[in-house]
């Protein structure tokens, strides 16, 4: 049957626009195609930097000690490698031949893990990777104590946690590092505690009551700034005769202590730093010596009697361990 041309030029019109409709399905086909796979291959790559980390739970301060517990365990997109980030086997004790984990128990035989400090300041919410922990150096040892000191001068801004050199300068412009690097575990406006072993009790009182006899002088502390980056400053002050021989003599000193100061005296010459400068500074001082250590003495006894029971009077309504009574 023959179509006139209208019933023709609206066939034409129609099928022009079902290819037209057909070749639109087509790209919008191919499209959502091609934004499925990226998001494919993204998904996939996203997937793949998906690793388990360790997280600081909290903002961590420089020479911190830390263990696995100071860290949350967390599942984050991440462009650092897996070797780069800490793992449970960085606080084990790990044979350096064979790999395998060497167990270490304390006097109650729990396992121990190693200490490790942190060695700049950490961020809370931090990936923690290996380079921002070192193993610690320092130990407990037998002849450990907690000492009180309240005759040194502190920083200004000192708190709990940060480390420091303890050192004497005399009226002639000589300073010497008496004690190195220690933490302070607790501090007030004048007063610092720290752990402190045998030698180390001696030969800080032997400054101090040099600092009390020689006027001028000055027994300060000084700061580290990145204390997990810094190692120990070399110790230079050198003791007195009496107190060498003490050191010396005194069975509740490790060894290694002794050994220690004897090396630094054969390589630091501090035989003849004591003869010429300290020594010879307090030659003129040496008929008021008791007078001064004394008068000293008598300030520091006021300080932490003062102290004492200021702290006694915060225990009251507790006993003995702290806990409120009735």
């Amino acid at each position: 049957m023959a179509m006139n041309p209208m019933q023709r030029r609206a066939r034409n019109a129609g099928l022009i626009g079902f290819l037209v409709g057909l070749i639109l399905m087509g790209v919008v086909v191919i499209f959502l195609l091609y934004k499925m796979q990226g998001i494919k291959s993204e998904f996939g790559t996203a997937s793949e930097t998906q690793k388990k980390v360790y997280v600081a739970k909290q903002d961590i301060q420089s020479g911190t000690e830390v263990t696995l517990d100071s860290f949350s365990i967390d599942t984050l997109q991440t462009g650092i490698s897996k070797g780069e980030i800490i793992s449970d086997m960085d606080f084990e004790f790990v044979d350096e031949k064979t790999g395998e984990i060497i167990e270490k128990y304390d006097s109650d035989g729990n396992p121990k893990q190693k200490k490790m400090v942190v060695k700049t300041n950490v961020p809370a919410g931090t990936i923690m990777t290996k380079d921002m922990l070192d193993e610690m150096d320092e130990q407990t040892t037998k002849d450990q104590r907690m000492q009180e000191y309240n005759m040194i001068i502190l920083p200004t801004l000192l708190k709990n946690g940060d480390y420091i050199d303890i050192r004497l300068q005399l009226p002639e412009g000589e300073d010497y590092i008496v004690v190195s690097k220690k933490k302070v575990v607790y501090t007030n406006a004048d007063t610092v505690w720290l752990k402190m072993t045998e030698d180390e009790i001696l030969t800080l009182g032997n400054a101090i009551v040099e600092a009390y006899t020689l006027p001028g002088s000055k027994l300060y502390a000084t700061m580290y700034t990145e204390a997990g980056r810094q190692k120990a400053a070399d110790v230079t002050y050198p003791p007195s005769e009496a107190v060498l021989k003490l050191i010396y003599a005194n069975p509740n000193i490790r060894d290694e202590a002794k050994q220690s100061l004897k090396d630094r005296y054969d390589t630091q010459e501090q035989v003849e730093q004591r003869i010429n400068h300290i020594n010879s500074a307090l030659s003129d001082y040496y008929s008021s010596m008791k007078e001064s250590v004394e008068s000293g003495l008598q300030e520091e006894l006021s300080k932490r009697e003062a102290k004492r029971e200021e702290f006694v009077s915060s225990l009251e309504g507790t006993d003995s361990i702290g806990v409120q009574t009735e």
